[in-house]
């Protein structure tokens, strides 16, 4: 009896006891303590910060480059840094760290920089320390930790100190497959919180997966409250809190000088009768003149821009061109709201995490015969009347006046406004087969399409970007004569024609020919690997795609065999391919379906089905004979 209960007193660390032997670079511990003082509503806050690895191979040495962000809301001190070589039982510090400021890609102005530096004479064996402070100067900002890593860590740790007049929140996320161990010590002059996980796995993102705060384990946590002379003070108690403080930003928001801004609203709409229609056409006006560029600097990355010096400059971010929306919108008389909304990447709501975390993006809502219209101007190619593909599902804060604000969730598209309806004309020539084709493509179709030719054509000519993106009939296919129209056109779809002549496509054997009329195959290639996928699959928004291809049968042959109708059927995908013959013509008529936005784990067996059939119907092949 007594060795049952020792045995059951040991199960927990036996069950998530992990053997990282086979690793090249763990985690040995990564502690994070968070101290907070308040005097006299004064906030000072400090993260001490600890981290230690090994090296167990020398297969992974460029995790020795280091590096720790901060910006205008944070700093960083006291950083000591080492490696220790066991072998020799020799310390070598780190003499030179470097601070430079950070650039992207994506951000035309960003207050973030960095300390950088290597830890030196890294080899197998090799254990690297690092410690540092990180001074939080504002307390809504607090962020978040990693029980997991994208390396195993073998001791994981977070700990907050605060004095009995504050009033803590937290939430954990993704812990339900990890022991995470809780401990509240209770002292003369405060409370110490502890969360505690041991051995746990590394996290490797996967393709086409949800952001990695889908299912990276981690904990939120904030301040709520403070108390002095009786009175409480809320921080961030609950999302009243949190719109209360962005109502606070958006009040130090420029707003003189903006005739020039209503000039350029009437000017648009004085010819327009209808608020949808007007409305319409200043979100056009936005998406045409007004360049996106992403700006982070201090508060200056969460107060709008004025909307004179929008107009002025003709460039801004997300909120710029957001409270450019509000100004013009409202000032013809259209309601719109300043809109705060995560993007999918964020996995929060507004009620459980009411900090600055739950969201990263701005909008506008526009309110016209009831119903809410979502406009982010900073999609270019997105159609009025849709919200950015990026937004979908995510709860959203309309900021309605100072004290009153709504949440509601954006709804998903259906797959009937983003189709692609494909017509094509097959000839079989001296051996080769020539195509006509044809495409229009409406909503997120278009948009995808569109923005892949203005982003990522660069300097290749139509037909290369083409052969790269639609990648037809076979590695011999060459495409020409392409013509495109709606390109800038919102409204309508985009038509594109092109013409394709693809070499050894058609296969003769002896007095047979086989021709394959599924030049397209869509999805062919997005089957789950079911023994190494651990998490969802992300599908960027609901689809349809509709194909009719028509063949003509070349003189001196008749059709010898026409394939069977396939499909399959699920509520959130399918398909459907049948084949006629109409006189000397064989028509396939095929449609591609997809109803959802993420293919859970327990739905990968079912997706993985639907995608061996649509390979299979992909495979069948018409066949002619002699006559």
């Amino acid at each position: 009896m007594k060795k049952a209960i020792i045995l059951l007193l040991l199960l927990p660390y036996l069950v998530f006891s992990q053997d990282f032997s086979k690793e090249d670079y763990i985690f040995l511990k990564r502690n994070e303590h968070i101290k907070i003082d308040v005097q006299k509503g004064k906030f000072n806050i400090s993260k001490s910060i600890s981290e230690q690895a090994e090296y167990l191979t020398s297969k992974k040495l460029y995790f020795a480059n280091q590096s720790m962000g901060f910006d205008s809301f944070t700093a960083i001190e006291d950083i000591d840094a080492f490696t220790y070589l066991p072998s020799s039982d020799e310390k070598i510090q780190v003499d030179y760290i470097e601070t430079k400021r950070e650039f992207d890609n994506g951000i035309f102005y960003s207050d973030q920089e960095s300390k950088n530096f290597i830890f030196p004479a890294v080899t197998k064996g090799a254990i690297t320390n690092l410690s540092y402070k990180e001074i939080i100067k504002d307390p809504h900002f607090l962020g978040l930790f990693r029980f997991g890593s994208y390396v195993p860590t073998k001791n994981a740790q977070l700990s907050i100190e605060f004095p009995k007049n504050v009033t803590i929140g937290y939430i954990d996320f993704n812990t339900e497959e990890i022991q995470v161990d809780f401990k509240k010590e209770d002292s003369k002059h405060g409370y110490t919180y502890t969360w505690s996980v041991k051995n746990i796995d590394g996290f490797q993102g996967e393709e086409d997966s949800e952001g990695a705060l889908h299912y990276l384990p981690h904990i939120i946590v904030y301040i709520k409250s403070y108390e002095e002379r009786g009175k409480t003070y809320n921080v961030l108690s609950d999302v009243n809190d949190l719109y209360k403080w962005y109502t606070s930003l958006v009040k130090q928001i420029d707003d003189q000088s903006l005739e020039k801004v209503y000039v350029i609203a009437e000017e648009i709409t004085e010819s327009i009768t209808g608020e949808k229609n007007k409305a319409e056409a200043i979100f056009n006006w936005v998406q045409n003149n007004i360049t996106y560029v992403a700006f982070e600097d201090g508060l200056g990355g969460f107060i709008p821009r004025s909307a004179s010096s929008v107009c002025d400059k003709r460039y801004g971010d997300c909120k710029d061109m957001a409270n450019l929306l509000y100004v013009m919108l409202n000032h013809v008389g259209i309601e719109a709201h300043r809109t705060w909304i995560g993007t999918r990447d964020r996995t929060y709501s507004y009620f459980e995490v009411p900090t600055p975390m739950v969201d990263n993006h701005m909008i506008t809502a526009a309110i016209i015969d009831d119903e809410t219209i979502f406009l982010d101007a900073t999609d270019s190619y997105v159609p009025f009347g849709m919200p950015s593909a990026f937004t979908q599902t995510k709860e959203a804060l309309l900021g309605i006046d100072t004290d009153t604000f709504k949440v509601i969730k954006v709804p998903v598209q259906n797959a009937e406004k983003s189709t692609s309806n494909v017509t094509s004309q097959f000839t079989l020539e001296d051996g080769t087969m020539k195509v006509n084709e044809k495409r229009e493509l409406t909503g997120y179709e278009k948009v995808e399409f569109v923005s892949n030719y203005i982003y990522k054509k660069a300097d290749k000519t139509d037909e290369e970007f083409l052969n790269t993106t639609l990648a037809l009939g076979n590695n011999k296919t060459n495409y020409s004569n392409f013509t495109k129209e709606n390109l800038d056109n919102k409204t309508d779809a985009l038509k594109l024609e092109y013409d394709l002549i693809i070499d050894n496509y058609a296969k003769t054997i002896a007095d047979k020919v086989y021709i394959n009329l599924n030049i397209d195959r869509t999805l062919s290639k997005s089957k789950v690997d079911l023994e190494k996928r651990k998490y969802s699959k992300k599908i960027d928004y609901k689809f349809n795609k509709n194909f009719i291809s028509k063949f003509e049968i070349p003189q001196g042959y008749k059709s010898n065999y026409i394939p069977k109708d396939l499909s399959f059927e699920h509520h959130n995908y399918g398909f459907t391919i049948n084949y006629s013959q109409e006189g000397n013509t064989i028509i396939q008529n095929k449609s591609i379906y997809i109803k959802t936005l993420s293919i859970q784990p327990d739905e990968f067996e079912s997706w993985n089905t639907f995608i061996k059939s649509l390979i299979k119907a992909y495979k069948k092949s018409i066949i002619l004979e002699t006559i």
